[in-house]
């Protein structure tokens, strides 16, 4: 779609939520030139909500100064890597003089000396060079983001103040639409993450456009970085802006929206208005979300793997299930795929993701049989084998940290188990295959046979297991 097009013939303008001022000071100095370029090419078309503004102006000052506090830790984490590779060599040099392979030692000796000059190499450009120096570029002392926003604001074209009377009647429907089955859009994600007002910005930020374009019979291009799916869901596995609002939207105003999130705008405009990207900006811009799922799908589940292994019957559909009285002890993950990602919130410096996979486990159960008169030892089934398949969601958290948002960032925070529906697909109940045995007291809690005096390996496991522990 020609944004210039849509600008210049066809009665459109450009409102951008605060996420999108905010994130220019994230990227990389190079990129953020490239963004503010962008949108100076279109600022006569750019309308402020007031909401925004007000937003906008309580945080930009501690966002200019995070981008000093990335720049010194993009020298730490670039000298993170520089260890880590001189650990791993020379850990394989060591390797090497243990085999007694020759001339080793003088090989470790000539690339410690070479990792010593890149650290020598690294603190000299850091200490050469001034902090501002190196995140200002083209900016000098002028602060380009809030530059641009008091042109707007200075140019009137800014929405009106929303009033107290007015939050309190968006504060009222919000309620109710979040309340509905199933809620309406926008906000309703804010509802248990944030209190008081908080909850209902983003719908007070819907009202105030709707309202802009009604009065001043405007379409509106809609550019943010909220990609919740109260926004943004996922239809067939595409996200797409939410059908519901521009519903509501066209219902209202009797106009169109169109939206974008804020690279996908930027690519827009320099198509339409012919601005150059370097090779970097086009890299910057190519990087998605997706290829950052491919890349780190494995390590999540690997960090989830234990948890849903020792999770017993936490994620299991246990009302149709035939777990015993016992309960599961742990899961056996046999398969797993990766099915789906997508960005579900982002707030301040953390990107938040949910990734879906589908699981197949096996596990054992028993039955609680009572106690042995003697030894008042419990005395439990033989165990019954199960079979569970079905998807867990996972909560991801990411350090938003742009700056450093290279094509092999394979980083997260935290990886937590949201939710899981494993349904019973198989179940061998003990009685199918295994006769009564004579004087058991207990059955082995690997393999599920029965034991007594004859089989009893020790340690509570029968003969044939009592090898492995």
């Amino acid at each position: 779609m020609d944004i210039k097009q849509l600008i210049e013939n066809e009665n459109y303008i450009v409102i951008c939520d605060t996420n999108v001022y905010l994130n220019i000071y994230r990227y990389s100095p190079e990129f953020s030139e490239f963004a503010i370029q962008c949108m100076q090419t279109v600022k006569s078309s750019i309308i402020l909500p007031s909401t925004i503004r007000l937003e906008y102006l309580k945080h930009y000052r501690s966002e200019f100064g995070s981008m000093k506090k990335k720049v010194k830790k993009a020298g730490a984490e670039t000298k993170k890597q520089i260890e880590s590779s001189r650990e791993k060599v020379i850990k394989t040099c060591d390797t090497l003089n243990a085999l007694q392979y020759p001339d080793i030692l003088d090989l470790r000796d000539s690339l410690e000396n070479k990792f010593s000059e890149l650290d020598t190499l690294l603190n000299d450009f850091f200490q050469d060079r001034n902090v501002l120096e190196l995140i200002s570029g083209s900016w000098g002392d002028t602060d380009l983001v809030f530059e641009l926003v008091e042109q707007i604001t200075t140019a009137k074209q800014i929405m009106l103040p929303v009033t107290q009377e007015d939050i309190y009647r968006i504060c009222e429907e919000g309620e109710k639409r979040y309340k509905a089955q199933p809620p309406i859009p926008p906000g309703f994600m804010d509802e248990k993450r944030k209190d008081g007002v908080r909850k209902y910005s983003d719908l007070i930020l819907w009202k105030e456009i709707i309202r802009y374009a009604k009065d001043n019979q405007k379409n509106v291009i809609l550019v943010t970085n909220d990609v919740k799916p109260d926004w943004w869901p996922s239809i067939n596995n595409e996200r797409q802006f939410h059908p519901e609002l521009i519903k509501e939207f066209e219902k209202d105003t009797s106009q169109k929206i169109i939206a974008y999130c804020s690279s996908d705008f930027f690519i827009e405009l320099s198509k339409s208005y012919d601005i150059q990207k370097t090779d970097s900006i086009e890299i910057a811009l190519r990087i998605t979300d997706n290829d950052y799922f491919s890349r780190v799908n494995e390590q999540v589940f690997d960090r989830v793997y234990n948890i849903l292994s020792l999770s017993g019957e936490e994620y299991i559909e246990t009302f149709s299930a035939h777990v015993g009285s016992e309960g599961i002890d742990e899961l056996e993950i046999t398969e797993y795929e990766f099915l789906l990602a997508e960005q579900v919130d982002r707030d301040e410096n953390n990107i938040t993701y949910v990734f879906e996979y589908n699981v197949t486990a096996e596990a054992t159960s028993f039955e609680y049989w009572g106690r042995d008169d003697d030894s008042k030892e419990i005395i439990l089934s033989p165990g019954a084998s199960h079979q569970f398949k079905g998807n867990i969601k996972v909560e991801v958290v990411r350090e938003a940290d742009l700056f450093l948002d290279f094509e092999s960032d394979n980083g997260f925070e935290t990886a937590e188990i949201l939710e899981g529906n494993l349904v019973e697909t198989d179940y061998q109940p003990y009685f199918e295959e295994d006769e009564p045995l004579d004087g058991a007291y207990t059955s082995c809690p690997d393999c599920g046979c029965q034991i007594n005096l004859e089989n009893d390996g020790g340690n509570g496991f029968c003969s044939m297991c009592a090898h492995e522990h």
